[in-house]
């Protein structure tokens, strides 16, 4: 259901999205986020790189030949737990980060909250703990400072929060479409390496199982779980995507959206953010220019369509 309310959405969404309160929360976030990361980045670690070093050990120690098969099946079990242990301290932060997100969206965007959810219990104690070192640093501020566009300012009705959910969706659908990619040339790299090991040397079939498909292992796991998880990621960012769309097409720019429709919207933001895999920071710094004048100049155009839509209507 769509009403014609006339406010100042737009506008008090760019005022609240830089209060201190509200930046302390994303500059914890942010820290939270990065503390998962550097769990998964120990986790690419032993996945990746390590047979490599492993294999190159075996190869350039000629006493340690005869032991490589015990060598590699130690590995193997070392990674496969090391792996259970660090996904349950990376989910747990990743479920404390989602639901200091949903915090700063449902207080800043004007979304009504949803009991149902199972977030963590966040008070001012935890968000002080996680932001107060980056407050700092300017640099950190100013990375959180404008979170949406200011593209948004003249739209007067709640239109700008789904305007905010959309650019949310489009940003984590773009980053994660181009990290799946990575992870899939870092898998067949990591194996090629491995094979070419392995040929570099007159292996038996039993010694090739052992040296090449035994270490190849948590990798391919790894690979499989990051694909499979990212892949199911970027679906549901291309389903809630299509679903706003779909919305917009049917709204003109002084309308005022079904605040239901809009807790619906979040409850899938916020469902994605905990099941999608973690993003490594560089490939965020990387992209953020790009990404963002990308954003900025497509909230642009929706507001140009939106506009032009309400003129059509009146005219």
């Amino acid at each position: 259901m769509i009403f014609q309310v006339m406010g100042k959405q737009g506008s008090k969404i760019l005022k609240k999205q830089n209060r201190d309160n509200h930046i302390d929360e994303l500059l914890a976030q942010k820290t939270i986020y990065s503390r998962a990361k550097n769990y998964q980045g120990l986790l690419i670690i032993l996945t990746v790189p390590i047979p490599i070093i492993i294999s190159l050990i075996v190869k350039f120690s000629p006493s340690l030949i005869d032991q490589s098969s015990y060598i590699f099946v130690l590995y193997t079990i070392i990674a496969a737990t090391s792996e259970k242990v660090l996904e349950s301290t990376i989910d747990r932060l990743k479920k404390i980060a989602a639901s200091i997100k949903e915090s700063f969206d449902t207080k800043v965007l004007g979304i009504i909250d949803n009991d149902s959810l199972n977030l963590v219990l966040i008070d001012r104690e935890i968000v002080r703990r996680y932001s107060n070192k980056k407050r700092e640093s300017q640099k950190e501020i100013d990375l959180v400072t404008d979170w949406y566009s200011l593209e948004i300012k003249k739209i007067k009705t709640n239109v700008a929060s789904l305007l905010c959910q959309r650019t949310n969706i489009t940003y984590d659908f773009s980053i994660r479409k181009r990290y799946k990619f990575l992870i899939i040339i870092l898998s067949v790299a990591t194996f090629l390496i491995l094979l070419a090991i392995a040929l570099s040397r007159d292996l038996s079939l039993k010694d090739f199982v052992i040296e090449v498909i035994l270490p190849s292992i948590p990798v391919i796991m790894f690979a499989y779980k990051e694909i499979n998880s990212n892949t199911e990621s970027i679906d549901n960012l291309n389903h809630l995507r299509n679903l706003i769309e779909s919305l917009i097409k049917e709204i003109k720019i002084n309308d005022n959206i079904d605040e239901h429709q809009l807790r619906s919207i979040q409850n899938r933001i916020y469902q994605n953010r905990l099941l999608s895999p973690l993003i490594p920071d560089f490939i965020y710094k990387r992209l953020r220019p790009k990404l963002e004048d990308e954003m900025n100049y497509s909230i642009k155009e929706q507001i140009k369509i939106l506009r032009t839509t309400t003129y059509i209507a009146h005219s």
